[in-house]
């Protein structure tokens, strides 16, 4: 049960989250064989997020201002500005369907001609010692131009996921109507998805405009990570992000540029620009160093069911995702 209480201390300037370690083979809700559109079918009423098909009651709009602590099982929360409390979260009765690959390997098969999920990526799955995370991930990109045809989803980011692919740390940019808001237009928003998602509120941005988004750790303490996510317009100088507390996560996987897409029956889905270009890439380990990782960026291409457009991606600190 959700039990929701906002004041107007839900208008201070960041969001911090808790999250705990949990076992991974509880939280990945689609079968290796299992369609998405046989996981619609046996989830009704069930939404789509990025990353995930999941209960509405799981996903939480988090105040700015807001303090949101994740239960020991990784799935519940209260949710506080200043030390007073504003809402509960139960813990979520169902796993999401993960919808996003974990790791190397897609979650499910696509059906042919309607595309879901990740289609492709520059990233890099980098192999760091105990108790070493990556502390940056930073990068710049513009607003594409709107698709020649509306009706299906499309989200562009960069970020992080942890060791065991269950949770992310990502902002951002969003166009179509998701569950979050939007519509025929691009937005951006912050987002922490794992057995429960949150998500900071939808900025408006415009064709053209440049975007900043990163992921940056900001505390460490006895294994206890702080992480400040943010996506903003440099053009308009609209922000949205929240901040992100995790205790016994390791943090390995980069991603510097992804492209997901939900609906997709028509190349003329996609943006009309034909590509997305994530440029000034930094990438950093080692807190409180934040000493820079050079790796070997790698492009990575999923089975998305939807139509063979121009894919192709040219990943490094400058990558370009072509569609």
């Amino acid at each position: 049960m959700k039990h929701t209480r906002f004041t107007a201390m839900a208008l201070a300037v960041t969001a911090s989250l808790t999250l705990s370690q949990f076992t991974v083979a509880q939280e990945r809700g689609a079968q290796p064989h299992t369609t998405y559109s046989e996981a619609v079918a046996q989830h009704p009423g069930w939404v789509q997020i990025p990353g995930e098909l999941i209960r509405p009651d799981c996903i939480h709009a988090v105040p700015s201002g807001a303090k949101v602590t994740i239960g020991a099982d990784g799935m519940s929360g209260d949710v506080s500005v200043n030390g007073e409390l504003i809402a509960h979260y139960d813990p979520c009765p169902e796993s999401p369907v993960v919808t996003r690959p974990t790791g190397a390997g897609d979650s499910f098969f696509n059906d042919p001609g309607t595309g879901n999920g990740w289609v492709e990526a520059s990233n890099v799955l980098l192999s760091l010692g105990s108790g070493d995370n990556i502390d940056l991930i930073q990068g710049d990109w513009k607003v594409p131009k709107n698709p020649k045809v509306n009706g299906s989803l499309i989200y562009l980011f960069n970020g992080m996921e942890d060791s065991t692919f269950a949770w992310i740390l990502q902002p951002v940019l969003q166009y179509g109507v998701g569950y979050a808001g939007g519509g025929n237009y691009w937005v951006i928003a912050s987002w922490l998805v794992g057995s429960s998602a949150y998500y900071s509120p939808l900025e408006g941005v415009n064709p053209g405009d440049s975007l900043v988004g990163y992921t940056k750790m900001t505390g460490d303490s006895g294994g206890t990570l702080d992480f400040k996510v943010q996506a903003s317009d440099s053009t308009t100088g609209a922000y949205s992000w929240l901040d992100a507390n995790s205790t016994g996560l390791q943090w390995t996987w980069a991603l510097a540029g992804v492209l997901e897409s939900y609906g997709i029956t028509s190349c003329s889905d996609f943006p009309k620009s034909g590509d997305a270009v994530f440029s000034k890439t930094v990438l950093d380990h080692g807190y409180p160093s934040f000493k820079a990782i050079k790796p070997t960026w790698a492009a990575s291409y999923w089975n998305y069911g939807g139509p063979s457009c121009s894919f192709s991606v040219t990943p490094g600190t400058t990558s370009t995702l072509k569609f």
